[in-house]
């Protein structure tokens, strides 16, 4: 399984300009080139471009295999005639039937197109509207259909049949007249009509009335469209009268516009030759009802030597083939050409890396191939800077500073001795603020009293707290109270929240508050004791003893006796015991 990161599949993930094989007939084709098929254009062009007036013709074009354009080349035939030309696609059911039935839907799904900005009027709205109008003015001119204003009413209806018989728009004087006296007025257009095209007057009659219902219905009534193929389907007629009708609609649609049928995508006729007899016949014979109707046949050569060629008679035969227009092979200019037109100014390139004999000499097949020849030089140029784009830019250094990587020394704390006390321990203060120490194991708390004068200096380890580095030890008298914070020793352990003891008033000691207090919080976390400063027991840092004097607090106020003397005492030991104060 390829990687998600493999550009080859990255690039036939993205689109590319050789993508679309298949034309539609009815769209413009985006790419385009004059060069290719112009003859089988102009001839096709010429025939198609005729006055209304001239009788139409049956066209046969051939082309030697699938795949040389036929489809591109109706689809800009009818976008430069659809003006004055109505292309009705033939669609064939069941993959090898086309009959009355499907063309008249195929000849109402044409026309049933909603025009833009039109306020939902389809083209067969503005075809009722010039039928009748067409159909009316000879009535007028006769003087058969009185009229104040002769003049003026036939101006209108020549220049002006759209706005004359607007159904919808309560001016249109004429159209409301005719909606009021349909019923008599109806007869005599249908008659008018059936001469002009030379039909049979009931089908004719049939598609007056039914269209003269369709347009008088209100636009946004969603029901006139269903009532119209209610109507042309209504009592499930035979093929017969399915066949006039048809007829009538194309001979109708004859004389306001060009119509021309096109037979295209006959693939599923190739194995069929009862079908494409059928066809064959079906087609020959509305050239000879309709005068004015043009039809095209479009078909490979395969088919129609394979399935029409051995059913058809000499007559039928000559008669789909009136005009044959033969698609030929591309030549190498018509080829570049077309590649042009979807990669500008990389024709010919493409065409180098094109495999010629995968390709042929058809449209399809140069393009199908160009794709691929497309993906793989992608994929190769991609797989190509894929190795560049990983590979690192390495820049090498000046020859002269030669570049040596050290890790980076580690931050070792260096204990050093503070100013020696001769009476109290030496408490060792660090150099370098040194990293957060480790707490020690729990230890069972202990009520301890640290005596302590009533003004007591700020320790060490509180100015430690905010940032304050360690002022350098006072000289004081051998006798003065050392620092009544256990922890500014780092040997004691400090407690959160030590247990309150009362003491006397008059005694110098009395409990000051512990400057390891802990930080007021919403809540504490842990009631584990706080952090433990403690000195490791190293050689290198072993002091002289000093000489031990017995604890004495400064004569700073007299000594009232506490109440408790043997409680005093058991402390004082404990806390000469614990700190190795010694005396007695």
């Amino acid at each position: 399984m390829q990687s998600s990161r493999d550009p080859t599949r990255k690039t036939m993930a993205h689109e590319h300009p050789f993508q679309m094989l298949f034309e539609t007939l009815g769209r413009l084709p985006i790419a385009h080139a004059d060069s290719v098929n112009r003859r089988a254009y102009e001839t096709l062009f010429d025939i198609l471009s005729v006055p209304l007036e001239k009788s139409g013709r049956c066209i046969l074009l051939r082309a030697p295999r699938a795949g040389h354009g036929k489809t591109h080349l109706l689809a800009r035939i009818q976008h430069h005639l659809g003006a004055s030309h109505e292309f009705i696609p033939l669609q064939a059911s069941y993959g090898c039937q086309i009959d009355a039935s499907t063309v008249i839907d195929d000849a109402l799904r044409r026309l049933l197109r909603p025009l833009p900005a039109s306020g939902g009027l389809c083209m067969l709205d503005l075809v009722t509207r010039r039928l009748f109008a067409a159909a009316l003015q000879p009535l007028v001119a006769s003087g058969e259909v009185p009229c104040q204003d002769r003049e003026g009413a036939l101006t209108a209806l020549r220049t002006r049949p759209i706005e004359t018989f607007d159904f919808h728009h309560p001016n249109a004087v004429t159209a409301h007249w005719t909606r009021e006296n349909f019923e008599v007025l109806g007869q005599r257009l249908s008659v008018e009509l059936a001469r002009r095209c030379d039909l049979p007057i009931r089908e004719v009659a049939f598609w007056v009335e039914a269209l003269f219902r369709f347009a008088a219905t209100p636009v946004e009534n969603p029901i006139r469209l269903r009532v119209l193929a209610d109507a042309v389907h209504a009592g499930n007629p035979g093929g017969v009268v399915l066949t006039e009708r048809l007829e009538a609609l194309l001979g109708l649609l004859s004389l306001l516009m060009r119509v021309v049928l096109v037979a295209d995508d006959l693939e599923g006729f190739s194995t069929d030759e009862t079908a494409a007899l059928r066809l064959a016949a079906f087609l020959g014979g509305l050239r000879q009802s309709v005068e004015r109707l043009d039809v095209i046949l479009s078909l490979n050569q395969d088919v129609w030597e394979n399935a029409f060629v051995p059913k058809l008679s000499g007559g039928l035969a000559d008669r789909l083939s009136e005009v044959v227009v033969e698609l030929t092979p591309l030549t190498d200019d018509e080829m570049v050409a077309l590649l042009e037109s979807r990669v500008p100014g990389l024709g010919e390139r493409v065409l180098a890396r094109v495999d010629r004999a995968a390709a042929g000499t058809h449209a399809r097949g140069l393009i199908r191939a160009a794709g691929i020849a497309w993906l793989k030089a992608s994929a190769m140029d991609s797989q190509a800077a894929a190795p560049a784009a990983a590979a690192p830019v390495m820049i090498p250094p000046p020859a002269e500073v030669p570049v040596v990587f050290e890790p980076a020394p580690e931050v070792v704390p260096v204990l050093q001795p503070a100013t020696i006390d001769p009476v109290s321990p030496p408490p060792f203060v660090p150099a370098d603020p040194a990293p957060d120490p480790v707490p020690p194991p729990f230890v069972p708390p202990a009520t301890v009293f640290t005596p302590s004068e009533p003004e007591a200096p700020v320790t060490w380890a509180a100015q430690e707290s905010v940032g304050v580095p360690p002022p350098p030890a006072p000289e004081s008298s051998p006798f003065q109270i050392p620092d009544p914070s256990p922890a500014a020793h780092g040997m004691v352990e400090a407690y959160a929240e030590p247990p309150p003891v009362p003491a006397p008033q008059d005694s110098p000691f009395v409990p000051a508050a512990t400057p390891f207090e802990a930080p007021s919080a919403p809540e504490p976390v842990d009631p584990a004791p706080a952090a433990v400063f403690s000195v490791p027991q190293s050689p290198a840092f072993e002091t002289p003893a000093a000489p031990v004097q017995a604890f004495q607090p400064a004569p700073t106020a007299p000594e009232t006796p506490a109440p408790d003397t043997d409680r005093v005492d058991d402390l004082l030991r404990q806390f000469r015991e614990r700190y190795g104060r010694g005396g007695s």
